[in-house]
């Protein structure tokens, strides 16, 4: 599956370099209901959720993508404002799960299934839906020493393939083929624009400036 990742340059390149993409921690994610997308109207119920969120919190980060990379918001909120980078993935689908957008919050199964469990880690307000989110839960492992954050390496089942430029990113080519340090290889490089007629975000043909 081809998904992508939307990044502040200064990130992106530091993940090109060290060849990994960082895990997102539940308790630094910027949608407050993760992980309590149901109904809490009992107080053990209330109680129980917290306890799950709690233990995810400690043992899992996600790995967010979106679907495409031509929205305008995704990059005005997740690229600082098109002057960043959106990395482009091929990922294998057994680890990720698309998300599902809900405009009510369904009542808590008792006891919980693992459909509730699934539900929990998989379902966001429909408010969210513009993102066409495809997320996948890995262990939080080793904390990388100089920066305090978890990354998962750049493997087989998560491989980089594309990289796209903002259309105000001043990065130029060479920054980003310095990045990579020989290791090109299959990955596809373009420089986004604004489109001329639709409200999009497309790949500059004329590529990046000298």
């Amino acid at each position: 599956m081809r998904v992508y990742h939307f990044l502040a340059t200064d990130n992106a390149l530091d993940d090109l370099k060290n060849r990994r993409v960082k895990l997102s921690k539940i308790d630094d994610l910027n949608d407050p209901f993760e992980l309590s997308c149901m109904a809490q109207r009992d107080r053990r119920v209330r109680k129980a959720l917290r306890r799950f969120r709690t233990k995810m919190a400690q043992h899992y980060g996600m790995l967010c993508f979106s679907k495409n990379w031509h929205n305008t918001v995704l990059w005005s909120h997740y690229a600082t404002k098109h002057r960043g980078v959106c990395l482009g993935f091929d990922v294998d689908d057994q680890y990720l799960r698309p998300v599902s957008y809900v405009a009510e919050r369904p009542d808590l199964q008792i006891p919980p299934t693992e459909e509730t469990a699934q539900h929990l880690l998989f379902t966001k307000y429909c408010d969210w839906s513009y993102e066409e989110e495809v997320r996948g839960w890995f262990r939080l492992e080793t904390r990388d020493p100089s920066t305090g954050f978890y990354f998962y390496n750049f493997d087989e089942k998560v491989q980089l393939s594309e990289i796209i430029a903002g259309p105000l990113c001043d990065t130029s080519r060479t920054d980003i083929d310095a990045a990579l340090e020989g290791n090109q290889g299959h990955i596809r490089v373009i420089k986004a624009r604004l489109a001329f007629n639709t409200f999009r975000v497309v790949e500059n043909r004329q590529g990046f400036r000298r």
